[in-house]
């Protein structure tokens, strides 16, 4: 009697641990179908970003071409003089089926060259003092320039302050292959490094400023005594076109009192006082260029900044970098206040919004 009363509980039970059990397996069952969904959505949307990453490298390949091609026939026209008003200057934008590439080339030759730091320069000292110029003008610190000059020279042995950082480290001692090295120097962070960037480049030893590229604040640095107001008055005598040579920036009033010249008609006697500049310093012409392309595909966007060098007798040329880690071009900041023609002409030139966004 008992055993007919306890079998069908038993049975019931039996069915509720199997619905329990139909129960669990679906729901596993719904997680991993769940999950190979999400995946395979991911490895799609992956795939997609990759295959729109690789097209836009390609498109990257074709940019370089094209870029060397028109510094190649900007060559060919005029090898003397190189200007803010010459075609490869201008920012261009490209239709793209389905997007876009925008193009900027900037003069490299234009901005102050770390590696002139080093101690294979000839006029070390005196471009030490323009970079602190140049730091004291965008509001740093200008023993930056120090760091930097002891970073690339062995004897000055700084390898212990760099060990004892909190992620240790040696010093490279040796010339800069990109400016984004600046971020290994003591005390130089991602914001000053930002404020900086603009006006850095890292090239040969020995390489020229572009005295007709050259922005406000770098002319401003080539002297203690010379403001924003001096290097106005010289980007306005140079006019649109720039200077034809060298020696009619040489020639300008601006310019004589640091020729060497002024300073031996003097009569003071502290001659050895007074600043004086290297004619080889400067030049109007350029062997480097910076270039900064952006594609834009379907909402993907890939970035590449190029370092191309055209040689001055031969015309040809090699790209020295290709940097995929760039977000925009590093421009520099117009002078509101220049409102001569060669300052209207930068900003007629610029499209774009004028910064230095990214590291």
């Amino acid at each position: 009697m008992i055993n007919n009363l306890t079998q069908p509980r038993a049975i019931s039970q039996q069915g509720g641990l199997a619905l329990i059990s139909v129960l669990l397996i679906f729901a596993i069952v719904s997680v991993l179908a769940t999950s190979m969904i999400e995946r395979q959505s991911l490895d799609i949307q992956r795939s997609g970003n990759l295959q729109a990453l690789q097209q836009a490298r390609a498109y990257s390949s074709g940019i370089e071409y094209a870029v060397r091609s028109g510094l190649r026939l900007d060559y060919d026209n005029n090898a003397e003089v190189d200007h803010l008003l010459e075609e490869w200057a201008t920012p261009h934008t490209y239709p793209l089926q389905p997007g876009s590439a925008e193009i900027q080339i900037i003069d490299a030759q234009s901005r102050f060259n770390l590696n002139s730091l080093h101690k294979t320069a000839t006029n070390r000292p005196a471009q030490i003092q323009r970079f602190k110029n140049l730091l004291n003008e965008l509001g740093l610190d200008p023993t930056i320039a120090d760091r930097t000059q002891k970073f690339m020279d062995e004897d000055s042995m700084v390898d212990n302050d760099y060990l004892a950082a909190e992620v240790p480290y040696r010093a490279s001692y040796a010339l800069f292959k990109h400016p984004s090295e600046l971020l290994l120097i003591e005390d130089v962070d991602a914001q000053s490094y930002r404020k900086l960037v603009p006006y850095i480049t890292a090239l040969p030893v020995a390489a020229t400023i572009n005295i007709n590229t050259a922005s406000d604040k770098v002319l401003a640095a080539l002297s203690t005594s010379w403001s924003l107001s001096d290097a106005d008055t010289v980007i306005g005598n140079r006019g649109e076109k720039g200077f034809a040579k060298v020696d009619d920036f040489w020639s300008s009033a601006e310019v004589q009192p640091f020729t060497g010249s002024a300073n031996n008609n003097s009569t003071s006697g502290n001659q050895n006082t007074k600043e004086v500049w290297d004619k080889a310093d400067f030049s109007v012409n350029s062997q480097y260029f910076e270039v900064f392309a952006k594609v834009t595909l379907a909402e993907r966007i890939a970035t590449i900044e190029m370092l191309i060098y055209r040689n001055a007798q031969t015309g040809e040329m090699r790209t020295h970098y290709r940097d995929y880690s760039r977000t925009e071009a590093r421009l520099p900041i117009v002078n509101n206040s220049n409102s001569n023609a060669a300052g209207n002409a930068i900003n007629n030139n610029s499209n774009t919004t004028q910064g230095s966004g990214g590291i």
